[in-house]
């Protein structure tokens, strides 16, 4: 549309540019060289990562366009697949002849039929998956059983994965770590700086047919650019492409640094005010997530009641004794910063002790009216309950619960750990699952258990099932 009022041939930035747009600057040239050297070595296993935005894909087209004729490859851009359903792409893809896959057995074998007649033909063969962090840990796990496919000389198959930096943390995970492990060449692809940034666009401009980069974008507008896109280069070409649509809609063809502004405003990305009080875009700006705010009435109503159950516990020898029980469940982490201050648990307790009855100084509490259960421990640890007037224990044979005895469970598909847990002792409350935990040193991670992992559930060391 505007390619005529700047005598340009073409318009120079687009979200799909041609390969006659490519620029190759220091990171661009690097990523290309790796990509390069793991077809020609045929080095299994490459890792390329990025930014959205930061032209991983562009590097992959810029690759198969320079591959040579003994190259043979599948590209797979959308890897939202099945398992099966990436067998049948592999077949439709890679086979010269239409094949159905009736089984996976069927297919592994024609597969592997086919590497070996390419070998034999001194033709390699390259399979690329992009946006590999969207690829699920089961279709990972067939993607590397194919990587088994060899001689004992060298490699059948090439696998390049190319993904955003969550890829990263998806390897990282117990059931990839043999897929990490096969990793040997790996590239991460950082956005340009500010003088990259200038050689992009003066490159676009060029090809388009421009005599005077500098004239249409100046050094100014350029670093303004740079600013708002961050050096990505998708979002260069947004910003470009719209600056120079909003200088020809107003029919003037000076472009300056404001105009840059308000284009990417139009944008309406999200923003966050950094400590300079200069905007930058959001997703560049690590940020937590806000804790859900508790209502003021509802707040000090909870705290309330809790300060109405502990004094009546601390009423009696027996409370004090449960006080000191229930700070058993205070987690780890806890205790340390607890420890590092100078408290070990025992002065803990005695601090929630002695602040629940000041409370009774200040809140007035008809003590009469809570009913607590005498509850009694034993010296080996064991709970017993005393007759009182609390509610009886509920019995519950579906829960298969037994508070007397250990039980070590084997984890089955489905399983999680609060939900086994739950199973065991009725409830899955942070303290259980922290005791449990500390239990079972071999978990690091309770949101992370493997199928026919064994988890031992000790007895609670009180029965509070009121």
């Amino acid at each position: 549309m505007y390619a005529d009022f700047y005598n340009l041939k073409e318009q120079p930035f687009n979200l799909t540019p041609s390969p006659r747009f490519l620029y190759l600057g220091e990171v661009h040239k690097e990523a290309l060289a790796v990509l390069t050297y793991g077809v020609v070595e045929r080095k299994g296993f490459v890792l390329l990562t990025g930014e959205t935005g930061t032209g991983k894909s562009t590097m992959v087209h810029a690759l198969l366009a320079n591959l040579d004729r003994d190259v043979k490859y599948v590209y797979l851009p959308n890897p939202l697949l099945s398992a099966k359903d990436f067998m049948r792409y592999l077949a439709l893809t890679a086979f010269d002849k239409t094949f159905k896959v009736e089984s996976k057995a069927e297919f592994l074998v024609a597969f592997e039929h086919f590497l070996r007649e390419t070998l034999q033909h001194q033709k390699n063969f390259v399979l690329i998956i992009d946006e590999t962090q969207e690829v699920s840990l089961e279709l990972l796990e067939e993607v590397r059983l194919l990587s088994n496919m060899g001689t004992p000389e060298e490699k059948l198959v090439n696998i390049f994965l190319v993904g955003q930096p969550e890829l990263n943390d998806k390897l990282q995970l117990p059931r990839c770590r043999a897929l990490l492990q096969r990793i040997g060449t790996r590239y991460h692809m950082r956005p340009l700086d500010l003088k990259g940034t200038q050689e992009y666009v003066a490159t676009a401009l060029k090809t388009a047919g421009a005599q005077s980069p500098r004239g249409i974008l100046p050094n100014g507008v350029v670093k303004a650019i740079f600013k708002y896109s961050q050096g990505y280069p998708r979002m260069i070409n947004i910003l470009a492409d719209n600056v120079l649509l909003l200088a020809y809609s107003r029919g003037n063809g000076k472009i300056t640094p404001s105009m840059v502004k308000q284009c990417y405003d139009e944008l309406r990305p999200d923003v966050s005010t950094s400590p300079s009080g200069s905007e930058e875009p959001k997703h560049l700006v690590t940020t937590k997530a806000a804790a859900p705010k508790v209502r003021p009435p509802l707040k000090w109503a909870l705290i309330l009641v809790i300060i109405t159950a502990l004094l009546a516990l601390s009423m009696s020898q027996h409370g004090r004794e449960v006080v000191r029980q229930l700070t058993q469940f205070i987690p780890v982490s806890r205790l340390s910063t607890l420890n590092e201050a100078g408290q070990n648990r025992g002065q803990v307790q005695d601090r929630i002790i002695r602040t629940v009855q000041d409370e009774s100084r200040v809140i007035s509490v008809p003590v009469r009216e809570v009913s607590v259960g005498a509850i009694a421990v034993s010296e080996k640890g064991k709970n017993t309950a005393q007759p009182s007037t609390a509610p009886a224990p509920r019995k519950d044979s579906a829960q298969n619960r037994d508070n007397g005895s250990e039980k070590i469970l084997a984890v089955k598909k489905g399983d999680t750990f609060s939900g086994m847990a739950t199973a065991v002792y009725g409830r899955a409350e942070e303290g259980i699952l922290a005791l449990v935990q500390k239990h079972n040193t071999h978990i690091k991670d309770t949101d992370y258990i493997e199928v026919g992992q064994e988890i031992l559930f000790t007895p609670l060391p009180l029965a509070s099932d009121n």
